[in-house]
Order: C-alpha cells, then structure tokens, then sequence
C-alpha cells in the first residue's frame, strides 16, 4: 500500500469515527403538530432557511421561504396543501414528509436528537461541508399565545421602547414583534404612523433581530398572514409599510425599540406563539 493509499485509508476511517459520533432517537409517531425549520448551508455562500407549519390535521403552509446566493436574496413561492408522515420501519430514526400540491417531496429526516437533526443520511454528514438540517419546535400545551400591546403617539423622530421577558422552561421559542401604523385607521385611529419600524436587542444590548416590511415581498405575505391569524392578531392592510418580525428566541430579558417615519399613533406588538 503506498503512502496515498494509506492516507486515504485513514480519512475513511476517521470519517467513519465522525459519523458513528451522530447518535440517532427514535422519531416521533405520528408528527405532533409543530414548525420545523429547515436550513441548508453549502459552503460557497449558497443558503437557505424555510419554515414550515404542520397541522395535525395532516395540512401545511409555508410561512417563510427563503434563501442566500452568494449575496443575491430571494424567496421562493408560498406553497400549502396536505403532507403525509411515515417512520421508515427498518430505521426508527427516519422519517418521510410527502406532500402533495405538486411541491417537490420527500423530505427526509434523519433524528439525531428529539426535536432536531438531518436532512441526509448520517453516513452522508462530512466536517465542514454541506450542511443540511431540521429543527423541530412541537405545539406546547398552552392553547393561543401571550402577548404584550402597548400604544402611544409618537413624536416626529421619537423612539418608542418595550421590553419583554421570555421564561420558558422547554428552550428557545418562537416569537412575532409587530409595528404598526397605518392599519390602524381601520380601528378609528387616522393619525397612525408612517414606516414604523423596530430593532430587538438582548439583555446585553445586542442587536438580535430588525424589522422589515410585510408586505415588501409578495411571496411572504400569506406566510405572515398565516402567523397573524394564528396568534389572534388583526390583519394588516393590504400594501401597508407596517414592520414585523418572526424569530426564536432563547428564554432572557428583551428590548424592542421602535421608530416611524413619522409622528402619530403607533401600536407595539409582541406575540410568543405556542410553538
């Protein structure tokens, strides 16, 4: 064996010690309802990152599309239907998502832990490579979301400033910071803002998380619809300027400043969703 042999050799082998590091769980039967995320990263600034609601009534909806090409963002269509899960019965820890409505499937899901794990097989994964992967966030038991609404006028040029604490025992939970302005006229209120916006800071005063426009992205707007009807809150008007932001976040202390490109009414919105 020459010395390019045996050093190929010993890469399949420390390869093979990286992938019998990935334990597998079992996954779950059936799928609870829950989102799941999808990420996928392919080490040449290609990405892309999408959210999924799964009913147990076996419907989903998208609610984020989106991807990262080499600096060039994007979304993709919003897409809905009925999906099927099934357990591979000769691996406890893979499962399938098919859908229908025409939208590419399956989606394979290889479990390495309870609620996250693999798009590929575990004896696929390589260090440092392409990287494919799920996160699972289940319905918790409390039914409809808690929130924090708070409204004031702001000044021309003013900041408006909120703050609310995550407390969840169970990790990271997903939440909906809302700015809103314009669709306010509909409940009375003419003056509000113009552009309201915000930015989330953690306890340590880090930026975690800006706005951005609902309804700037029109492959996005049923996804936030969707989110909007879920946690009880009143539609936005069509075409508004009105800022908004889903994300997960960690249990901690959290500040939200908000700003408009005008003075008037602003109402600040902040939903912890069930998930």
């Amino acid at each position: 064996m020459n010395f390019n042999e045996r050093s190929i050799a010993a890469l399949v082998f420390v390869f093979a010690l990286v992938v019998d590091c990935h334990s597998q769980v079992a996954a779950p039967t059936p799928l609870p309802a829950c989102l799941i995320q999808y990420s996928s990263s392919v080490g040449n600034g290609q990405s892309s990152s999408d959210l999924v609601l799964y009913n147990s009534n076996g419907t989903f909806t998208v609610i984020n599309s989106s991807f990262s090409d080499q600096g060039t963002n994007g979304t993709n269509a919003p897409a809905s239907g009925t999906f099927t899960y099934a357990v591979d019965p000769t691996n406890s820890a893979h499962a399938t998502i098919t859908y229908g409505s025409g939208v590419l499937s399956p989606i394979n899901l290889y479990f390495t832990a309870t609620d996250s794990g693999s798009l590929v097989p575990l004896n696929q994964i390589v260090t440092n490579a392409s990287s494919y992967s799920f996160t699972l966030s289940p319905m918790q038991a409390n039914s409809g979301c808690r929130a924090v609404s708070s409204r004031c006028e702001l000044a021309a040029a003013g900041v408006s400033i909120s703050g609310f604490i995550i407390n969840e025992s169970g990790g990271p939970q997903w939440v909906l910071v809302r700015a809103e302005g314009k669709s306010l006229g509909t409940y009375g209120l003419p003056d509000g803002v113009s552009s309201p916006s915000f930015t989330l800071h953690n306890s340590a005063g880090a930026v975690v998380g800006t706005s951005s426009v609902w309804s700037s992205d029109p492959n996005l707007v049923s996804g936030y619809e969707t989110i909007f009807s879920l946690v009880g809150d009143f539609p936005l008007e069509s075409g508004s300027d009105e800022g908004v932001l889903l994300i997960q976040l960690n249990p901690g202390a959290y500040t939200a400043v908000f700003q408009a490109g005008s003075g008037g009414s602003i109402l600040c919105d902040v939903y912890m969703l069930p998930f």
